[in-house]
């Protein structure tokens, strides 16, 4: 999920086995002195379906994804940094940030953004495709522009789930690992959703939040399409259409992708490994085998059986 590039000669000097750390993680991430010294830090990470959690910490110093980097290792990732002490400040698009510990930020990896990290910092990162959150475009860009106070609401849970499952180093199991992770994003997404400033295209967002969600609550109904989403939503299948037509996806895309995810979920989970391909593929509304066989290659690029092989071969 994380890409990675060949270290380059002209990064400022640094502690070797930091800068490959950062490198290796976070996409050629480049640490720079803040301070007079030698930028050090250390992290521990883990990987939960889509979602993958680090806590990460270290002496003052500033983090750069450069532009060369984006062009270098391009992704759709977004990054949450949850602060745990010390401060941050989080700058991207012209944007100031400033975080203080039980704070969080959002901000996209697929362009260049440095962090200033001040005093002895710790921080939990939290990464994740940007197709994952589940929230409508705009919300999601919109929520770049602030800090979340992970005091009350979602937020208070959100910080929970951080503190249980990324600081501990606790060892997760396979089978729970993908729905950990699946909670994680559910959690960010209220986050995000819950504080979300209202403005003239309110409204349709939050239409489109509320659609979003019935999907999700009815993704093993057969009867789930376009049409009836319209329907239930009391509008008709043409309006429906210009309210997505501006998002990464459009409904019936959407229900597919989430359908395809659900499936290899449960083809990774060795709690399952009775239940047949065609029975999980019949779950999530593929009653064609062969349909759901060049569906699931055509995002994965391998068959149901591998992926279940793969997923038995780990759990060996």
């Amino acid at each position: 999920m994380i890409s990675t590039t060949a270290l380059r000669q002209t990064d400022p000097p640094t502690n070797e086995p930091w800068r490959e750390q950062l490198r290796t993680a976070f996409g050629d991430l480049v640490p720079e002195p803040l301070e007079s010294g030698t930028p050090d830090g250390e992290m521990a990470g883990t990987s939960l379906g889509m979602l993958a959690a680090y806590e990460v910490s270290g002496t003052p110093q500033t983090v750069r994804r450069t532009p060369g980097a984006v062009r270098r290792t391009p992704t759709d990732l977004l990054k949450i940094c949850v602060q745990l002490r010390g401060r941050a400040t989080v700058i991207q698009d012209g944007r100031e940030i400033t975080l203080e510990p039980g704070e969080m930020a959002i901000y996209d990896t697929g362009r260049p953004y440095h962090l200033c990290l001040e005093r002895q910092w710790a921080c939990a990162v939290l990464v994740f495709p940007r197709d994952a959150l589940s929230l409508p475009e705009r919300l999601v860009n919109a929520s770049m522009n602030r800090a979340y106070q992970l005091t009350g609401g979602p937020g208070a849970v959100l910080a929970g789930f951080v503190a249980s499952a990324v600081l501990p180093h606790t060892t997760i199991r396979d089978t729970a690992a993908n729905r950990l992770g699946e909670a994680g994003l559910h959690l960010i997404a209220g986050t995000l959703g819950d504080a979300a400033l209202p403005d003239t295209e309110a409204a349709a967002d939050a239409l489109r939040l509320q659609i979003l969600t019935y999907i999700r609550a009815h993704l093993t109904e057969v009867e789930l399409t376009h049409a009836q989403v319209a329907s239930a939503h009391h509008m008709a299948a043409r309006t429906l259409h210009r309210l997505f037509e501006h998002e990464p996806h459009t409904v019936t895309d959407y229900i597919r992708t989430r359908r395809l995810e659900s499936a290899l979920r449960d083809l990774s989970d060795p709690l399952l490994t009775h239940r047949s391909i065609a029975a999980i593929a019949a779950h999530w509304c593929f009653t064609d085998q062969a349909h759901f066989t060049r569906a699931f290659h055509a995002r994965y690029g391998m068959n149901p059986s591998a992926a279940r092989r793969n997923a038995t071969t780990v759990q060996a």
